[in-house]
């Protein structure tokens, strides 16, 4: 077998599950929530989990790329028995690493050779399922990379390699008399201790060197201990042990590089499974070029909060032009916070080739996402919360380039009104200016009103209805003076 990949998740480029992620990821991990819809796609397989992470925090940069792994996983839903039944044969494989190189810590280099053996019978018999496999669902498949991963399986994985390979094991394994040749030095010491290969129809092995000692592990008859002769047989092992145990890790990195490959797709079909139990819907958004500033969902929801309840959560429409700043604002508890975890939840979501939590959508790329979420206070007091917000919003700017999106949740609330506000309004400006697309959510009117009347923004508030019942639905309105602070007081002390 040459050095093979499956090339999966990259045209003609392996998948590095420990490449390094986005700016700012553990953040982004929290403020959206996105441990829930790993936990969702991996359900304890940590191969999936790492996999899936990886994936979400390293969003795609072109939509070429992200065409790739739709057509991928196009095929893998339309198949998603073959590529389970695939999938689980690698798995299995798997555990060949964990409990057959267990033993090997530690022990003789005889020891090790027969280990070596074992796995490499165990590993054989993985690679017969997965030809199997290949030979009833190759012609399933349409897109170029499940293609490609079955005309590998098909060609790597012929008659000529399994033939061969037992016969090389079953040679190897018969073992029961052990043929060491050596050589004497100038010192009467011995070198080139070889372990001998058995001529074909006899019972001895073949020489080549003289002059020749052999010994069987029956050491009654021999003038040394039986510890010397393990010592000179190890020797002999030692190369043959080197060469079985590389070949038994080779096959190791085989069978992790199609898990690691194949890994993606199971997630994405283990949350689609989920959500199609709780009735909740997903799409394959459709992504346009960075450059762009218009959006269009249609009932998009957050993902996390729906996994965490089990029930289908509230979803929200948009559809905008040319907006790079969204405000919104709103009462307490409307589900402006769920709304903007929805929104960064989509973006990366799609950006790395998965489906979107939304019966539709459409929205351009973008280069990083940031989040700047307020936070509780310091309970050591180490610095005050308005210090503690500057630092984070100083790593973003850092960070951020034309085309990145930033989402704001009650940024520099921490502060009064009037110094939050200006805060706020002068870094919202600063990225809007420089092409960065802003979601921004916040209580503070005199930031929101500054907006007003401008060209590439749009407000959305919180819906309430009159009586004061939340809908949590959004709708494009200006923002209002009022907090409801009566209302809240009536909530808490009563009429």
């Amino acid at each position: 077998m040459q050095k093979l990949s499956a090339y999966l998740m990259l045209r003609g480029r392996a998948f590095d599950a420990d490449a390094p992620k986005c700016a700012g990821h553990p953040t982004l991990t929290a403020d959206l929530e996105l441990t829930h819809i790993i936990k969702a796609m991996a359900r304890g397989d940590g191969v999936i989990r790492d996999a899936c992470a990886a994936a979400l925090l390293t969003p795609l940069q072109t939509r070429e790329e992200i065409e790739f792994r739709h057509t991928v996983l196009r095929d893998a839903q339309a198949n998603s028995d073959a590529v389970r039944r695939l999938y689980e044969i690698i798995a299995d494989a798997d555990k060949i690493r964990d409990d057959g190189w267990r033993a090997f810590s530690g022990t003789s280099d005889a020891k090790i050779y027969l280990h070596a053996l074992d796995v490499l019978v165990a590993y054989l018999d993985s690679l017969a399922k997965l030809r199997i496999a290949a030979n009833g669902d190759a012609a399933r498949f349409k897109s170029d990379g499940m293609k490609n991963l079955y005309a590998m399986l098909l060609t790597e994985l012929d008659d000529e390699l399994f033939t061969e390979a037992r016969r090389r094991i079953n040679e190897m394994s018969a073992i029961n008399t052990v043929l060491v040749s050596a050589e004497l030095d100038d010192n009467l010491f011995g070198v080139n201790y070889t372990l001998r290969k058995k001529k074909s129809g006899t019972a001895w092995l073949q020489w080549r060197l003289a002059p020749i000692y052999s010994f069987d592990e029956d050491t009654s008859g021999m003038t040394f201990g039986k510890d010397d002769w393990e010592s000179r047989r190890d020797r002999a092992f030692n190369d043959l042990a080197y060469v079985l145990a590389q070949a038994a890790r080779y096959l190791d990195t085989f069978f992790a590089m199609l898990r690691r490959e194949l890994a993606f797709y199971i997630g994405c079909l283990n949350l689609e499974d989920t959500l199609r139990a709780i009735g909740a819907p997903y799409c394959l958004p459709e992504l346009r070029d960075a450059g762009r500033f218009d959006r269009s969902y249609r009932n998009l929801y957050d993902l996390s909060l729906t996994l965490v309840t089990g029930k289908p959560a509230v979803g929200n429409e948009l559809d905008s032009a040319d907006t790079k700043l969204y405000v919104v604002t709103g009462a307490n508890q409307g589900g402006k916070s769920t709304f903007l975890r929805s929104v960064g939840q989509a973006q990366l979501m799609a950006q790395c080739g998965m489906p979107a939590a939304a019966d539709g959508a459409s929205f351009p790329l973008r280069g990083n996402v940031f989040t700047h979420f307020k936070r509780e206070e310091d309970a050591g007091m180490r610095s005050g919360k308005l210090d503690e917000e500057m630092r984070r919003m100083d790593a973003i700017v850092e960070n951020t380039a034309p085309h990145s999106m930033v989402l704001l949740n009650e940024s520099f609330a921490s502060t009064n009104e009037r110094e939050g506000s200006e805060i706020c309004r002068r870094i919202t400006r600063g990225f809007t200016r420089n092409g960065v697309e802003v979601f921004s959510v916040s209580h503070l009117y005199a930031y929101a009103s500054s907006f007003a009347g401008e060209d590439n923004t749009l407000f959305l508030r919180a819906q309430r209805l009159s009586d004061g019942t939340r809908t949590f639905r959004l709708e494009r309105a200006e923002p209002l003076a009022t907090a409801f602070g009566e209302e809240l007081y009536h909530r808490i002390f009563g009429e």
